[in-house]
């Protein structure tokens, strides 16, 4: 009789293939939930992106730049301008974006036309997710 030489896969060889794939995945496992966090972050960041835009966008239109137009009036520069921070209670869901005005002026100048520099942050719970800077010209009081 003739000796067979290949009597298939055995259970020991199963076992070690399987330790193996286990120990590769293990070492996947930290490079994925780094990517998934990531793109939480992203995605936070892409929505915050679009919000102090869109924010800065309304600022924008009230107030034209273009030659021959008179521009907005100072004092509805500073009634956007957001009122100074409070505190905030802890219960505020931090996934709630919020735009903060900030305008280069307390009171408005008495020669015009001005460019006035203003700045809208946007806001994740308490953290700064990103900021937008702009310059808007004024016309009148």
């Amino acid at each position: 009789m003739s000796a067979r030489t290949d009597d298939g896969i055995s259970l020991v060889e199963v076992v070690i293939t399987m330790l193996l794939l286990a120990l590769l995945s293990l070492a996947v496992l930290p490079l994925m939930i780094e990517v998934t966090q990531r793109s939480v972050e992203n995605r936070t960041t892409l929505a915050a992106t679009a919000y102090g835009r869109n924010a800065l966008a309304k600022i924008q239109s009230g107030f034209s730049a273009a030659p021959g137009v008179e521009g907005g009036r100072c004092t509805d520069l500073l009634a956007l301008a957001s009122p100074a921070p409070t505190s905030t209670p802890a219960a505020t869901p931090a996934t709630v974006l919020r735009a903060d005005i900030d305008v280069g002026l307390t009171v408005c100048p008495s020669v015009y036309p001005v460019s006035v520099p203003v700045v809208v942050t946007v806001y994740d719970g308490e953290q700064a997710v990103t900021s937008f800077t702009s310059r808007v010209r004024v016309g009148s009081q």
